[in-house]
């Protein structure tokens, strides 16, 4: 018999950490308190040479990581690119350095 996997509930968080990459092209990461400051940091930050790579909760003590859905509702467009997310590694890293090059 299968085992049921136990639901991950984003309300039961005590904290959020983003990783981005700023104008120099680093990557950081910024621990929040709240999903709500993070969001805040996040819209704040895209007027500037700023990319978000992934977001992370930490509930019951272990981090995981997820993405901010636009729609409640998901096509099957969107499933790819949440698979090709989650599965691949970063290969934006690079473009990054060429949008610095060509300005």
């Amino acid at each position: 018999m299968k085992k049921f996997k136990k639901r991950i509930n984003i309300d039961n968080a005590t904290s959020f950490k983003l990783e981005y990459r700023d104008g120099n092209g680093e990557m950081k990461e910024k621990e929040f308190t709240s999903y709500k400051s993070m969001e805040q940091f996040h819209s704040r930050q895209e007027a500037f040479l700023y990319l978000d790579y992934h977001r992370y909760a930490i509930v019951n003590d272990k981090w995981h990581r997820f993405m901010k859905l636009r729609s409640p509702f998901v096509f099957q467009e969107e499933l790819d690119f949440i698979n090709k997310t989650f599965s691949e590694k970063n290969e934006s890293e690079n473009i990054h350095n060429y949008s610095i090059e060509e300005n």
